[in-house]
């Protein structure tokens, strides 16, 4: 399943993609959206590219996922989620992986200004969930509490960007 969203932040995008770059923003964000220590897989960093690979968990409980996928995650869900930009172009991507779960996600992001010190980031969601027959009802299912999750994690975002200032 595809679609698109977008968010508006109250920075500029020199500011959101240095944090974008900075490894502690992910670390303090996901730390503060989950409640509990994620967990550095991997990161890089250079003049041109970055990437970060954390797994992290969330409360399956406050998510509203189908049953079928509830009692195959638990109560708490396990995700390794990598995002990577291409700084200078402003484009990155986002991949995520469910553990328990035959379902793919993936995040392309643009990020551009918008004058007056403003930026908005456009996602364009790509959701695969491989289950036979009840895939396309899956993928449906899921669309509602990732776009409400990324929305709550960008909305977090914005408000840490004011450290990213200057």
């Amino acid at each position: 399943m595809k679609f698109e969203e977008t968010f508006d932040f109250d920075f500029d995008a020199d500011t959101i993609l240095r944090m974008f770059s900075d490894e502690d923003y992910y670390l303090k964000k996901y730390e503060t959206l989950g409640g509990r220590r994620p967990k550095l897989l991997d990161s890089e960093k250079t003049d041109a590219h970055f990437m970060i690979s954390v797994r992290h968990a969330l409360d399956a409980t406050k998510l509203s996922f189908p049953d079928m996928l509830k009692k195959r995650i638990g109560d708490n869900i396990l995700l390794r989620q990598t995002d990577t930009w291409e700084l200078a172009k402003s484009v990155g991507k986002i991949v995520i992986d469910i553990e328990k779960a035959p379902v793919d996600i993936t995040i392309g992001m643009t990020l551009e200004d918008r004058g007056s010190g403003k930026s908005q980031l456009r996602l364009a969601f790509d959701i695969d969930a491989q289950i036979p027959l009840l895939g396309g009802k899956i993928e449906k299912a899921i669309a509602g509490p990732i776009t409400q999750r990324t929305h709550k994690d960008l909305e977090l975002s914005n408000r840490m960007a004011v450290d990213y200032t200057g």
